[in-house]
């Protein structure tokens, strides 16, 4: 008996272990997901999924591999990586989880062309993230606009992506405030803003910390301006490549 009690702690011991290591690789991958988002999804397929021996880390992994694979640009149109994190964070753990999981669950109705249903999810992530996560309110937001452009709904694809820009300006994101500004500008040009539209995409192109991808949008739609509207034929505009 005395051998079967040490025997079971010394389990209890391992599984507790191997818990908290694969929770540490967990948070680390979380750091640099952003960034280097092709090293967190090699990391993450790589754990063994029997190590995921609680709910807790079958979840956290489910969001990370979803947020991964988006930021690998892969369409993800299963729902169920999402469903398995916002199962979790529905009701346990950090509230910027949650509105992470309803954000990617919309994504996944967004990708499999179930607009009113992703819309519903994205609303849903806009509450939570208002409270909790500044960064992924204005993505929902963005990807509210995607969706509305989707069902010609132009009026909302305009308001989403006007309050998109408002939420990015104030805060350190400076990358989606450039590609909330240069889709705003595109967006007003349909609209015939063509002036707004136009200093927004000056303001892109003169500046020195303008990402390339942006760049290169914000100066094809600087060209259309010219060609279509102002119709000045002859001036070229380099893009970069």
């Amino acid at each position: 008996m005395k051998r079967l009690f040490v025997f079971i702690l010394s389990s209890l011991y391992l599984v507790s272990c191997t818990a908290h290591y694969v929770e540490n690789i967990l948070n680390d991958v979380e750091t640099y997901i952003s960034e280097r988002p092709d090293s967190a999804l090699a990391v993450l397929d790589s754990i063994d999924r029997d190590l995921l021996t609680t709910r807790k880390l079958r979840s956290h992994h489910a969001l990370l591999h979803v947020m991964a694979l988006d930021k690998n640009f892969v369409d993800v149109s299963d729902d169920s990586l999402a469903l398995e994190a916002l199962n979790y964070y529905d009701s346990h753990g950090d509230k910027r989880y949650k509105a992470r999981s309803l954000y990617y669950l919309g994504l996944s109705y967004y990708y499999s062309g179930q607009y009113d249903k992703a819309i519903l999810e994205f609303t849903k992530a806009e509450e939570v993230a208002q409270k909790h996560d500044s960064l992924y309110l204005g993505m929902t937001k963005i990807a509210q606009a995607d969706t509305y452009a989707m069902t010609y709904n132009d009026v909302e694809e305009y308001n989403n992506t006007q309050e998109a820009y408002d939420i990015f300006s104030k805060s350190p994101y400076e990358y989606y405030k450039q590609v909330s500004k240069v889709r705003l500008a595109v967006i007003l040009i349909d609209v015939g803003s063509i002036s707004e539209a136009d200093a927004l995409l000056e303001e892109l192109i003169n500046s020195v910390s303008t990402y390339k991808i942006v760049k290169q949008r914000a100066l094809s739609a600087s060209a259309y301006i010219r060609a279509v509207f102002k119709k000045d034929y002859n001036s070229s505009v380099e893009i970069p490549s």
